[in-house]
């Protein structure tokens, strides 16, 4: 974000002051405000800097080993922490460099030599009367002050240097007196001594970029002192940009408002409304202070419209004025066949919007009211104009009202869409269009009960919709019906829906397909658009209630026309298919297709809110087939592309999870859990919550899996059948590892549900991990269900329970390879241990051998590692005891230390004897000593 990079920018008015004082880690320490110069020895490698490690390590690669005459250049706007990572940098070299620190400033700027004053001052006063000499003098000087160690300058706010001091500086690199570090807000403005050492390669350039929402994460946690939800990152992030100066105001604002709150140990975004004013949006306006009144005027404008074009532009600003704020980088040029100016910092916009009341919002409508509809290319975005219109008091137009309601909700907004209906109809029962966008924004709020009212009173008004608008009102019905079908309840309703009207929905989809059936070819109606819209609303029914059989057939035998151009239509209804492959019998067929819409998606141009539809989708299908490295490549991808918050965050918790992971699966869980405990979606929490307890009880936190599986069965259990089942699955696991003896009676059981439901990739897993947890019967139903799936993780089930089932270490040590190479850590370590038993038990030392070098060569290194890696294949509360009994204790206080009784603690040493292959506690202590051994 350009704040504004002219000599009246705010961190030029305060005399060189850091710009990120009282800010942590992102800016380091904080610099000495005013024209301080001074040189020191440096101290030891401080902490790393919170999101800049990677440019910290560029910055160090550059200056290490390094002759004197070389260096770097960092280039970064005002705030984005240049002056933090330079000071990480010199304690990083430590005292074996002799750095000389020179920060230019605006005073010191107005006078020769003005920010070399402090060494002049030991110079010969007969050496001061000439550059040359001045030169001279001080490098030597410098070098005897040095005392035979390489010297570094290490100069910041170089952009106020004297031309006199700039050229001593680059003359003492240019003579290999010194290597530099040198900071510039803008290098294309530098002087010309400084971007001739970049383009003769004796300095190198880093520049420093906005901190993305993940690394503006960290920040804030470091900032706050404790996790902070992605969703909290991601709207702080846009609320403020990736500037850290801006990030730490943006906190501060956050939590006056009552919208950043700490939860169960995290730092999670409540609901509110939107911030106005504040310590952001003064900070970005002060930074205007120096342009003129039209620039100000246009900046203004350009707030309220998004975007002019050049035309109209230039009837408000002379040229010469608008080139001043595009050479700043304040506003951008698109070039289109009437080329367009925009404000080009999202930051700015937001705040010069925000300190505009309703008055000056007026004038600035009736400033611009003549040229719409009149210059070529000019038409006002819908959602903007509708806004800028209620804001001033003015009623928006039916139709523009109607338009903007459904892209505010398609591109996740739906509080704008109720905002804008709400202002454009005294009551929306007049206009049918309005019913149903509407009833779409209080459907994607959650207001389910407020949706269903809607609907109904429209229904029992004297309005008589068109045929059209009469579909797309029983389109908005069914979807609320299906909803609450699923058990997802308005929470501020206190009743469930009947029984009878719990699957009324069904009958009205069956309606709307007569009555589309019945237009014909009606003029003026869109039978196309509804029968996709039919299509679309039918198959996400299907995936919600589990019927992913029924889903396929009919996916794959509704035929519809469909444009080149209606990309998205394809792209979602390829997402539902992906996932009905998925769930039955065409597991290759699934992945094929999902990798088809995941390269389609970044360009395909969806809403926010259909690309984050889509992407669940995609995710879900590779999980359920095995392909964790494509989900890691999807969530990477939905990432860089802008889909931050709290789907991305559960994603990336639920992967890791589900590969065995339970560090970094935590990491994204816990702030989840609370994200969503605060501000939903409430469907999702007891997957959330019952993973993180899975994760809690791989790594024998025991209390705390339980305090998470207390929050799973609290929360509401509705939502789409693949949520409902996530969290079944996660919280039988947890249970199991918590040694419960109903585990694999359990997995058992959720296969046979599956079964009936034709959801035979859940069948599958169920079966799997029932096997796993010791049930002998389900090694025969994993062969049977496995042959009859398609992919790559089908068949590492098949080979694992035939090398079970065989005992043939050879086919297990395949099968674990097949884990390992598709991400499935855990499972390839259990498969593992498997055939290191089978090959002990058999007297193969040859595979036995072989296994050991395989972990030694990709094994942890340490002792505490060493001993996680051998217990790897036992359950949390077996690790448990393992340790305690390897360490002494006896059966009887192990079961008053867990509440367990003796019989409990003999039955499980009983199965942990059986899977490491040992006798006794003694055997046990040694083997886990013998392979802690071997990893010191």
């Amino acid at each position: 974000m350009q704040l504004h990079n002219d000599h009246q920018s705010h961190h030029r008015r305060t005399g060189g002051a850091p710009l990120h004082s009282g800010a942590p880690d992102a800016s380091g320490p904080a610099v000495p405000s005013g024209p301080a110069v001074h040189e020191t020895p440096t101290a030891g490698a401080g902490a790393a800097v919170v999101g800049r490690e990677r440019v910290l390590e560029e910055v160090l690669q550059s200056l290490a080993g390094t002759a004197q005459g070389a260096g770097c250049v960092l280039v970064g706007e005002s705030g984005i922490g240049k002056t933090a990572v330079m000071q990480h940098a010199l304690r990083h070299l430590g005292d074996e460099t002799f750095v000389v620190q020179v920060r230019g400033s605006e005073f010191a700027g107005r006078t020769p030599f003005g920010a070399l004053t402090f060494l002049l001052s030991d110079l010969d006063p007969e050496l001061s009367n000439h550059p040359v000499m001045i030169l001279r003098g001080l490098t030597e000087l410098i070098k005897e002050r040095a005392n035979g160690r390489p010297v570094l300058l290490a100069v910041d706010n170089a952009e106020e240097l004297d031309e006199f001091s700039a050229m001593v500086l680059t003359q003492m690199v240019l003579n290999r007196s010194a290597g530099m570090l040198v900071a510039f807000r803008d290098f294309s403005s530098a002087p010309g001594e400084f971007t001739g050492l970049w383009r003769d390669g004796i300095l190198a350039r880093v520049d420093l970029e906005p901190l993305t929402v993940l690394e503006g994460a960290a920040y804030l946690g470091s900032l706050l002192g404790g996790k902070v939800s992605r969703a909290a990152a991601a709207a702080i992030h846009g609320y403020a940009g990736g500037n850290p100066q801006l990030l730490s105001l943006a906190s501060s604002d956050f939590q006056d408002s009552g919208r950043l709150r700490m939860h169960n140990g995290s730092w999670v975004l409540a609901p509110g409304e939107d911030i106005r004013g504040g310590r952001v949006a003064s900070a970005v306006l002060n930074s205007l202070n120096g342009l003129s009144a039209a620039q100000t005027q246009l900046l203004q404008l350009l707030s309220m419209a998004g975007s002019l074009p050049l035309p109209v532009v230039l009837a408000q600003l002379d040229s010469a004025e608008l080139d001043e704020l595009q050479e700043h980088g304040t506003v951008a040029l698109d070039i289109r066949p009437v080329p367009d100016v925009r404000i080009s910092s999202p930051v700015l916009v937001r705040s010069l919007r925000s300190g505009l009341g309703p008055a000056r919002q007026r004038r600035l409508f009736e400033e611009l009211a003549p040229f719409l509809n009149t210059v070529e290319g000019f038409v006002l975005d819908d959602v903007l104009l509708a806004r800028w219109l209620e804001a001033i008091g003015e009623v928006p137009p039916a139709q523009l009202a109607v338009r903007a309601a459904r892209r505010a909700t398609a591109a996740g907004n739906p509080d704008s869409a109720v905002a804008v209906l709400s202002a454009a109809f005294n009551t929306q029962e007049e206009n049918a269009g309005a019913v149903v966008e509407l009833a779409r924004a209080r459907t994607e709020q959650g207001e389910y009960g407020a949706a269903l009212g809607i609907l109904s009173r429209y229904r029992g008004s004297e309005a008589a919709p068109d045929a059209g608008d009469r579909i797309r009102l029983l389109l908005a019905e069914c979807r609320v019906l299906c909803i609450e079908a699923t058990g997802l309840r308005d929470p501020r309703s206190a009743a469930a829906p009947a029984e009878p009207a719990r699957m009324r929905h069904t009958e009205l989809f069956s309606q709307v397909e007569d009555e589309i059936t019945a237009l014909g070819k009606t003029p003026g109606i869109d039978i196309v658009e509804l029968r996709r819209d039919l299509i679309l609303a039918r198959a996400e029914c299907h995936s919600a209630h589990g019927r992913f059989l029924d889903n396929a057939t009919y996916l794959a035998s509704e035929e519809v026309e469909t444009a080149a151009a209606d990309l998205e239509f394809r792209i979602l209804r390829s997402a539902w298919l992906c996932e009905a492959w998925g769930m039955t019998s065409r597991q290759d067929d699934a992945v094929e297709l999902a990798a088809q819409m995941e390269r389609l998606l970044p360009g395909a141009g969806l809403s926010a809110g259909t690309y984050a539809r889509v992407a669940g989708k995609l995710l879900h299908t590779y999980l359920i087939t095995g392909e964790l490295h494509a989900c890691e490549r999807l969530l990477d991808s939905a990432a860089a592309t802008g889909m931050e918050g709290t789907y991305t965050e559960l994603g990336q918790g639920l992967l890791h999870a589900f590969a065995g992971r339970p560090e970094p699966a935590l990491a994204a869980l816990l702030p989840a859990v609370g994200q969503l405990a605060v501000g939903g979606p409430a469907a999702f929490l007891p997957l959330a919550a019952a993973a993180a307890a899975y994760c809690h009880a791989m790594d024998g936190r025991l209390d705390e899996a339980l305090q998470y599986l207390q929050i799973q069965r609290g929360a509401a259990d509705g939502g789409p059948w693949t949520v409902r089942r996530g969290a079944r699955h996660f919280a039988a696991l947890a249970e199991a590892a918590l040694g419960t003896e109903t585990g694999s009676r359990r997995f058992a059981s959720l296969a046979a549900q599956d079964h009936k439901r034709s959801a035979y990739a859940y069948e599958l897993l169920a079966r799997l991990t029932a096997m796993r947890l010791g049930d002998e019967d389900s090694l025969d139903e994993v062969l049977s269900v496995a042959a009859s799936l398609q992919g790559d993780f089908a068949a590492l089930c098949e080979s694992y329970a035939k090398g079970l089932g065989n005992a043939d270490a050879q086919l297990l040590l395949r099968a674990s390879e097949m884990a390992g190479n598709s991400g499935h850590q855990l499972l390839a370590r259990e498969i593992s241990e498997h055939a290191l038993g089978i090959a002990s038990g058999a007297g193969d030392r040859a595979t036995v051998r072989f296994i050991h070098r395989s972990r030694r060569a990709t094994g942890p290194e340490t002792a505490a590692e060493a001993a996680d890696e051998i217990l790897g294949a036992l359950t949390a509360r077996e690790r448990s005891i393992a340790r305690k009994a390897a360490a002494g204790t006896s059966n009887k206080k192990i079961a008053e230390e867990l509440g367990i009784s003796v019989r409990t603690v003999e039955g499980h040493l009983y199965q942990v004897y059986s899977k490491l292959h040992v006798g006794s506690r003694r055997e046990l202590a040694r083997t886990i000593a013998e392979q802690a051994g071997a990893k010191k």
